[in-house]
């Protein structure tokens, strides 16, 4: 199955990052945030690919080659800024990817990190192209370079960076499923929310499809019959595109099945 998105953790190898100080080398924050979303994602039952697993370096070529050759429609790329400022930036690509960056700079908010600003920038002398080489050269995946915050911060970046450098990696695991409109799963006390779809006790079929073919009308791999059940409620597995879930049957094995809120089906959490 194609991933959905690709996460890069920026820098790595021989390339440590400007973003670094006295608590942290930027390439290996970076790592650290990207593995912690990658298994949030996988969780979350949201398919995700990641550039680099380790504290290799990737040239900007091999990187995006990477990015582009995943199949995935979207890219968070990781970074730790520095200069002076204070507070989270994300970049976009001068063709798109704005709506997917206020989401992601609104639960950044939200997790306690101020947003200096969401911005996108051309190249110089030719402005039909962009300036960073991870929006320009990502072909038709939509990437958002995602500054968490200033090395260097006189502000409080640093220690927000330093001690709740989790909970804004988890700000933007929570965005993305927002942007794509894919069930969240929250973490509390360190444990994961497990999420679960009933069908109503009206209904007295409901199509699932195999895992290989799109969950569309004549794919159907069977029926199940709520309303001989008084309703059905099956844990969520996976959630491979907007509103069509994994889930295990007793009959038919793991399948996928379509519940948008429209069709009667609830997605509850326990």
């Amino acid at each position: 199955m194609k991933p959905v998105l690709i996460i890069d953790p920026g820098h790595g190898g021989k390339d440590p990052g400007g973003g670094s100080n006295k608590y942290w080398v930027e390439k290996d924050l970076n790592l650290t945030i990207s593995l912690y979303q990658f298994q949030r994602y996988q969780q979350l039952g949201i398919p995700v690919a990641i550039t680099r697993q380790k504290d290799v370096t990737l040239s900007p070529a091999e990187r995006t080659k990477i990015v582009r050759e995943s199949g995935a429609k979207y890219c968070h790329s990781n970074h730790i800024n520095a200069g002076g400022g204070d507070g989270g930036e994300v970049i976009h690509s001068i063709y798109g990817g704005e709506d997917m960056a206020e989401e992601v700079a609104a639960e950044l908010q939200h997790a306690g990190q101020n947003i200096r600003r969401i911005f996108t920038r051309p190249l110089p002398n030719d402005c039909t192209r962009d300036f960073y080489y991870m929006n320009r050269d990502t072909g038709a995946v939509i990437t958002n370079i995602i500054e968490y915050g200033f090395a260097d911060s006189r502000g409080d970046d640093i220690r927000q960076i330093k001690d709740d450098w989790q909970v804004l990696a988890e700000s933007v695991v929570k965005a993305f499923c927002s942007y794509v409109e894919f069930p969240y799963e929250s973490i509390r006390g360190g444990v994961t929310l497990k999420k679960y779809l009933s069908l109503p006790p009206e209904a007295s079929t409901w199509r699932i499809y195999p895992l290989n073919a799109s969950p569309v009308k004549g794919n159907e791999k069977g029926f199940l019959r709520p309303e001989k059940f008084g309703g059905l409620t099956y844990q969520i597995l996976g959630t491979p595109q907007a509103h069509v879930y994994l889930i295990q049957t007793r009959d038919f094995g793991k399948v996928q099945i379509y519940g948008h809120p429209n069709t009667g089906a609830k997605v509850l959490t326990k």
